[in-house]
């Protein structure tokens, strides 16, 4: 199998905020929560850590939806990711949960099994899951509109 490698940077742009960088193309400005000491009305890095697994679940629902044939108007996945702050010297992640949300072309109990079927696949073959696995819950939980 391939080994993939992907990279980002946050470059100090000034008092508590960076710039996330991937690919030299600046994607926006962070800073740490004000509980860290930093700035209201930026996001914080976090977040954007949390778009991308929420980035990834659309990828593998979406790629196991192609392969069923099934058609969509609508996915959107949001993924909310726990943290437990015992000072600067302990972060830790504590769940992370995914919530798909789709609408099908066409809303029968035919297509409604398929897009239960690309759920499951999406979840077994989830990369944060199978990687940090016991030790950080993740959940899933999908609804049709």
């Amino acid at each position: 199998m391939p080994r993939f490698i992907f990279e980002g940077a946050a470059r100090w742009r000034s008092e508590t905020e960076s710039d996330i960088v991937i690919k030299d193309k600046h994607v926006t400005v962070v800073s740490p929560p004000p509980e860290f000491g930093g700035k209201l009305g930026y996001l914080v890095p976090e977040e954007v850590f949390a778009a991308s697994p929420a980035s990834c679940m659309n990828t593998l629902f979406l790629l196991t939806a192609r392969n069923s044939r099934l058609g969509l108007k609508k996915l959107e996945t949001k993924a909310v990711l726990e943290m437990d702050a015992e000072g600067l010297d302990k972060l830790i992640f504590t769940n992370i949960y995914f919530l798909l949300t789709i609408a099908l072309e066409r809303d029968i109990e035919q297509e409604r099994k398929k897009a239960n079927s690309c759920y499951q696949i999406a979840q077994r073959t989830c990369p944060i899951r199978q990687s940090w696995g016991e030790k950080v819950p993740v959940t899933f939980q999908m609804e049709i509109q």
